[in-house]
């Protein structure tokens, strides 16, 4: 049994055993919960009834289950039917109830303590679906007011919000409107206009998916249809943001097939008036991914820089990570290249890029075929949003092990972590597999000194994954 034990270590541990960058139990599925995405650290979550503890990229939430981001902290709950929450720093929100409903149907009910949300609702796919409170894309700030209590302001920019007041009224906010209630009050018999503010309008040639990705972190656009940003509206190939960000947007462009010219444009608006513009246009190849970047500054007056170079990339996270980004090269040499950079750029965002195409292949050439009479076939990773997947058969002259190992990542204490959410591995009893487990989470637990530059973030993404941060100083 000792040998399976170990070889099991293998499978799990070699999910991240290439971050050393080496030379010569019971879980909540995602399939019915919401995963995390951290934007920004100090993201703190909380399981039903338990303390608070730092949160990972990649953990899947639960009803009675909250998240909290304190003063620098930003996150996003991705639900199972796509439907997202973003959470501002100062925020706290709690899954009330969170429940999957015939067979793509979705019940979701968010309460809101403190801070800013905005939601993005997909269409509810069934009539007993229901997202309270229910709209399109709209944003949620919860006071605390000097004189005690707190109030709540809605601001819907897509679909129509009904809401409901715990003394009593019910009241519609549509699209471009907002109502705020103080606590203890009924509803306003009617809303009122939102104030009117900047805004980017982003259009894309007919079958250009695109990702604009904004200083805070979040992402929206056609590729992959996110609406993270507050304020922003995706419909068709146009995307809209109410009072974007001032600083950097990372841009992400690809299309399924070629687009002899391709058009992509950022038009910069007050009021009615288009006050800046930038076309990036040009050929785009099958399945190509472009990086580019803009830099927008909200004035008076507002501007837009020129596009920055446009790069040819290999993944999604290559394209979105910030900073000065490592992603090609052999695996186990990109730390090495970060520590060079380093040397002669202090303080300095730089973010280190993987694929589940380049993980797989150091499965292939480097995990061992045969330990001491056992061997590992078949072994496997994959990469979504909710961490590192990795399955494995270990079989021996009398048994065959079926292993599967779930790793989540982020950032502790500016260090880079990462722990087995969940280890399965068929017949052995669960009580030996949390044994393990324990052995492996120990393991994992000293890859936080392989990552040469303060930790701020962990991403992971459909196909690969970024660490990302800032030089010494």
């Amino acid at each position: 049994m000792k040998k399976v034990l170990v070889v099991l270590l293998l499978i799990v541990a070699g999910v991240g055993a290439f971050l050393y960058f080496p030379r010569g139990g019971a879980t909540t599925s995602a399939s019915n919960a919401a995963t995390l995405a951290i934007l920004n650290t100090a993201i703190e979550g909380a399981r039903a009834g338990s303390a608070f503890a730092p949160a990972l990229d990649g953990e899947v939430y639960a009803t009675g289950d909250l998240v909290r981001a304190n003063v620098d902290g930003r996150a996003v709950l991705t639900f199972f039917d796509g439907s997202s929450l973003s959470v501002d720093p100062g925020s706290q929100v709690k899954v009330v109830a969170l429940n999957r409903v015939s067979a793509d149907g979705i019940q979701v009910t968010i309460e809101q303590s403190l801070g800013r949300s905005w939601s993005s609702v997909q269409k509810l796919k069934t009539p007993d679906s229901r997202y309270e409170v229910r709209g399109t894309g709209f944003l949620t700030f919860v006071q605390q007011l000097a004189s005690g209590g707190t109030q709540t302001t809605y601001q819907v920019d897509e679909g129509t919000l009904l809401v409901s007041a715990t003394a009593g009224g019910t009241v519609t906010v549509a699209a471009g409107s907002q109502v705020t209630i103080a606590e203890g009050a009924a509803a306003p018999a009617s809303a009122t206009p939102i104030a009117p503010a900047p805004r980017l309008e982003i259009n894309g040639s007919p079958g250009l998916g695109f990702l604009v990705v904004a200083p805070t972190g979040q992402s929206c656009g056609t590729a992959g249809a996110k609406a993270e940003i507050f304020g922003c509206v995706v419909s068709g190939d146009k995307v809209i943001v109410r009072d974007p960000a001032a600083g950097r947007w990372g841009v992400f462009l690809t299309s399924p097939g070629a687009i002899k010219t391709s058009a992509f444009t950022i038009d910069g608006f007050v009021g009615t008036s288009s006050v800046a513009r930038q076309i990036m246009e040009g050929p785009l190849v099958a399945g190509q991914m472009v990086r580019s970047g803009i830099t927008l500054k909200s004035g008076p007056p507002l501007t837009l820089s020129a596009f920055e170079p446009s790069t040819v990339v290999t993944s999604v996270c290559a394209a979105t990570a910030p900073g000065r980004v490592f992603a090609s090269g052999p695996v186990d040499a990109r730390a090495d290249s970060v520590k060079t950079f380093a040397r002669d750029n202090k303080a300095t965002p730089v973010s280190l890029v993987f694929t589940e195409a380049e993980l797989n292949q150091v499965v292939d050439k480097n995990a061992p075929s045969a330990t001491q009479g056992v061997t590992l076939s078949d072994a496997k990773i994959r990469i979504d949003g909710g961490g590192i997947h990795g399955t494995a058969k270990a079989a021996t002259q009398f048994l065959t092990v079926t292993a599967s190992a779930d790793v989540v990542g982020g950032s502790v204490g500016d260090k880079f972590t990462l722990k087995v959410s969940h280890l399965a591995a068929d017949p052995l009893p669960p009580g030996l597999i949390d044994a393990v487990k324990g052995i492996v989470d120990s393991t994992t637990a000293d890859v936080s000194g392989s990552v040469p530059f303060l930790v701020k973030q962990v991403a992971f993404r459909n196909g690969c994954f970024w660490v990302s941060g800032v030089t010494a100083n």
